[in-house]
């Protein structure tokens, strides 16, 4: 394992090789996808040379080797969140596989004709379209939970929606455009034991630290490639006991223990919702990046790092306030290192993209797969600024001196 000191914080840039590559490359974009680490890239690439081979019933060495660091990968995730391994679940990305834990529930008649589904209004099209898809194929009802005025659930709102026919409770901890942490752990407290909780952890889990036995979430999504891993390497926590109550869409392979020209029989364990020759390499990739975060001492100190960047972003904002509005609470405390915001009367925001990306600063501007949110607060368009471990006041710096070219 590498050890970073955490008085070396500076130097953190240096372990990413694109700024070797591109010395002049400012990027902002780590909330759709994060650089990654020298070591996770060399990691694979020595992987692939010499341990390389398929998982699971091998018996030679390469097989082994291969098994036992899939299997590690699992147990340094379930360590990052709290759970045991034999909860984690691997798949191809969080749509794919939010997807997954919806047709599951319906084919295991947990989610049924006039039942309901809640929502927050702040979702990313993953977690909305799944269930919409479903409830026009077996008549279950899809209803959204507000937000108040700071970008909060709407406890109000979200009383008066649940009933008994909630069946599914499914809420995004961080949203990836207003960037405020969520109140889920109240979530819970509010509803009953059979209803089935899942939180989507794509922008909470490679920020903050979150600990599934405070949350009480009966699932929880997590996205790789926002983390420094590869992509195509999507992670979900999922109950033990719904681990083995909940019918798995697709067979193949190890999923099943028995077959006949009758019947078959399932697997018992997670083995039965990895129905597909998983993607050793990127959960290779995914041991080696939580190795990496581990060596900086968890996300304490990447929190503390965020905080440092989120109140410098918070005094440059407020400086330029009468020509960008931020899409955000007002209190820094509660929020990850991101920021969304739109040019007041500039309507054309692929220009505004074009101006930043013609002077090396990557940033991402359009609907971020939020439709819903956007059209609820009357806003076309907004641009985000996300930032991750390898970013510096410099950044910030020179983000702020093409935003000011923009709005003057």
């Amino acid at each position: 394992m590498i050890r970073i000191l955490w008085k070396e914080k500076n130097k953190w840039k240096r372990l990413f090789p694109v700024f070797d590559m591109h010395p002049k490359l400012v990027y902002l974009d780590s909330a759709a996808s994060t650089q990654k680490p020298k070591a996770v890239i060399d990691w694979i690439s020595d992987f692939l040379k010499n341990d390389y081979a398929n998982i699971h019933r091998g018996l030679y060495a390469l097989s082994e080797k291969s098994e036992e660091l899939y299997y590690e990968s699992k147990c340094k995730l379930a360590e990052l969140i709290n759970c045991k391994p034999s909860e984690i679940i691997y798949s191809h990305n969080s749509t794919y596989c939010i997807n997954l834990i919806a047709q599951a529930l319906v084919n295991s008649w947990k989610l049924w004709k006039w039942d309901k589904v809640l929502l927050g209004i702040r979702e990313h099209h993953s977690n909305i379209l799944p269930w919409k898809t479903l409830s026009k194929m077996f008549w279950f009802e899809v209803e959204f939970v507000n937000e108040t005025t700071d970008f909060q659930i709407d406890w109000k709102d979200f009383n008066k929606k649940l009933n008994k026919h909630v069946k599914v409770v499914s809420f995004s901890h961080v949203s990836n455009v207003t960037w405020e942490i969520m109140e889920i752990e109240k979530v819970r407290e509010k509803i009953w034991e059979k209803v089935f909780f899942i939180v989507d952890g794509s922008q909470s889990v490679p920020h903050i630290p979150v600990d599934v036995e405070k949350i009480q979430c009966d699932a929880l999504a997590m996205t790789g490639h926002k983390m420094m891993a590869q992509t195509w390497l999507w992670m979900f926590y999922l109950k033990y006991h719904w681990v083995k109550e909940l019918n798995p869409l697709i067979l193949w392979g190890w999923t099943v223990k028995d077959v006949s020209i009758d019947d078959f029989s399932l697997q018992n364990n997670v083995d039965k919702r990895e129905a597909w020759t998983p993607n050793i390499v990127w959960a290779v990739s995914l041991l080696k990046a939580l190795e990496t975060i581990e060596s900086i001492w968890w996300m304490e100190k990447v929190r503390e790092h965020e905080k440092s960047l989120i109140k410098l972003l918070c005094e440059w904002f407020e400086k330029r306030k009468d020509k960008v509005t931020l899409i955000w609470n007002i209190s820094p405390d509660n929020r990850i290192w991101t920021f969304s915001f739109t040019v007041n009367d500039e309507k054309n925001f692929n220009k505004i993209w074009d101006i930043f990306a013609k002077n090396n600063i990557c940033i991402r501007t359009g609907w971020h797969c939020a439709y819903p949110l956007h059209k609820s607060l009357n806003i076309w368009w907004s641009a985000r600024v996300s930032t991750y471990l390898y970013n510096t006041e410099k950044d910030i710096e020179k983000f702020f001196e093409i935003l000011d070219t923009i709005i003057n």
